[in-house]
């Protein structure tokens, strides 16, 4: 198995406060590394494993599903737990909706920042993932410039298809999450953005309405598309989840 360039995990040693970095559905750890780049220069302990059957082929991700996702996210939350004390998660789109599913697991996390993750059913795709004829694959949405991000000039590294196998099991763990919600009780910002073309941006009011957190706020972004963490807000975003660590630290 060969990742492509770029696409690897990768590691920050930092202090006693740490984050885990969950990046979404065909994409890959580049994809958040301005954020977690501007997390390790503050000193945070930054984690961001690459989830299995991403950064390599189609085909690979089509062989996974949420176990094979959630299991290398918790190993990788074993693992910064046994650095840092005080453990936040972060995640992006698919990786965001894992992030719900770890601060259901995980009560004592200290905070969770769920970025453009979809809860909702997503009706658009359901005829397709749920035809018998289907292709194993389609191209994605995000194949097109101008998808993922409202700035054209920036770009993470993703598959330009989807594989409805690994989709449709995506959607079931969508599905699971939605009636967890009221079960996340940790401190939760949620960040979504209006120009979003991959996941609609109801999802945002919907997680701050059912999720059991008391602690929880909703930060809309009106000039970002879905990948907000490279997209014309970025900076924002990376100052908003620092202010939330730091807010919600106990070291």
């Amino acid at each position: 198995m060969t990742v492509m360039p770029g696409a690897g995990a990768y590691w920050f040693e930092g202090n006693d406060v740490g984050c885990l970095l969950v990046h979404g559905f065909t994409g890959t750890p580049q994809n958040v590394r301005p954020l977690a780049d501007y997390l390790a220069r503050r000193g945070l302990g930054v984690s961001v494993p690459r989830m299995p059957g991403h950064g390599t082929t189609v085909a690979d991700l089509d062989r996974t599903g949420p176990e094979d996702w959630l299991g290398a996210a918790e190993r990788a939350l074993d693992e910064l737990r046994g650095r840092c004390s005080t453990v936040f998660v972060a995640g992006i789109s698919m990786g965001g909706t894992l992030t719900l599913e770890l601060a259901r697991r995980h009560p004592d996390l200290a905070g969770v920042v769920v970025m453009a993750a979809p809860v909702q059913a997503m009706e658009a795709l359901e005829p397709l993932v749920n035809d018998p004829d289907r292709p194993a694959v389609v191209p994605a949405p995000w194949a097109t410039v101008g998808v993922l991000t409202e700035d054209v000039g920036v770009g993470g590294i993703a598959y330009l298809e989807m594989p409805l196998g690994a989709l449709e099991r995506g959607m079931g763990l969508m599905s699971e999450v939605r009636r967890g919600l009221s079960d996340v009780s940790v401190p939760t910002l949620l960040i979504y953005g209006d120009a979003d073309q991959v996941v609609d941006k109801a999802n945002g009011p919907f997680v701050l309405e059912n999720i059991g957190s008391t602690d929880k706020r909703l930060l809309a972004l009106p000039d970002s598309s879905h990948e907000v963490t490279l997209d014309v807000d970025r900076e924002r975003v990376m100052v908003e989840v620092y202010d939330f660590i730091r807010a919600h630290s106990t070291a």
